[in-house]
């Protein structure tokens, strides 16, 4: 009784250090299994000598280890390497900071977060280019630049982060709708999402940010409306061909009402659909609507 009053009190004591340091830790049984804080991406480019840091925020961790190709941290690198990169564990070991990567930082990254309750991990690959590096440019694997699905009225964010080149690298952003479905889209298929007169407030953003080699491109859609429905084409180009064109669909979310039963409501009418011709109904209706 004496020792389980014990383990009690020291148990109460770790909890208040974890809620004092402003880390959610858990570490023991009836604890939550853990979960990352924010979104990611699986790749990322960087030139040589620049700061770069690694995110494994996550909620309800008892310990979160990292590694490089399979290799635990410090990753095989000696004191030296280490020392000349400014390799450090930060946030309780949520954060990889490297403030002067080389080209030897090049790799798979992975940290492991576990408690109790479970393990859960992700990757990312980086890419430490030297500063002569020019690319056509790639896409960054990043879940706000995929399709989505919203009710009339929401507001919606498409958010497309590109590896486009160095800094000094001219690089144009566009987004623009498509008029014409086809298996190839040529530029009288689409129009400027600027030039389209349309009962909804749509904002391109006019200056990308640019993070190193990383652009952002933003497309925000303000009270959606059916004729807000359909397809989008952010086209990113730096000047080495064939430049980035990459589509992205807005589609009308599916109500669920009554329980099981599930509509689609459309232009004031309604449409029953089985699960099979759900976004099939969608494409049809759009094409022909037009």
């Amino acid at each position: 009784m004496i020792a389980f009053n014990m383990n009690l009190i020291l148990g109460l004591s770790l909890l208040s250090l974890a809620q004092i340091s402003g880390y959610v830790y858990a570490c023991g049984e009836g604890s939550p299994a853990p979960s990352f804080k924010s979104k990611y991406s699986v790749l990322a480019f960087i030139d040589v000598n620049t700061y770069k840091t690694i995110d494994c925020s996550a909620d309800h961790f008892c310990q979160i280890d990292w590694y490089k190709d399979d290799i635990p941290f410090p990753f095989g690198w000696d004191v030296n390497q280490q020392e000349e990169m400014g390799v450090t564990l930060d946030d309780n070991n949520q954060t990889l900071t490297l403030r002067k990567a080389e080209m030897l930082a090049k790799g798979n990254y992975s940290c492991i977060v576990s408690n109790d309750q479970g393990t859960i991990s992700r990757s990312l690959e980086l890419d430490v280019q030297g500063n002569d590096w020019i690319h056509e440019p790639i896409l960054a694997f990043d879940n706000q630049c995929s399709d989505q699905w919203v009710n009339l009225g929401d507001n919606v964010t498409f958010s497309c982060k590109v590896f486009a080149g160095p800094r000094g690298l001219s690089t144009v952003a566009t987004w623009s709708y498509v008029i014409k479905t086809s298996s190839e889209i040529n530029d009288e298929d689409k129009e400027m999402v600027y030039m389209r007169e349309l009962p909804y407030t749509v904002y391109e953003d006019p200056a990308p940010t640019m993070d190193g080699k990383l652009l952002t491109v933003t497309l925000n859609i303000f009270n959606v409306t059916e004729a807000a429905l359909g397809t989008y084409i952010v086209t990113v180009s730096n000047g080495v061909e064939p430049g980035l064109l990459h589509r992205v669909n807005l589609y009308l979310q599916e109500q669920e009402l009554n329980g099981c039963e599930r509509k689609r409501v459309r232009m004031g009418t309604e449409r029953r659909l089985s699960t099979g011709e759900r976004r099939g109904a969608l494409w049809r209706y759009m094409k022909n609507n037009r």
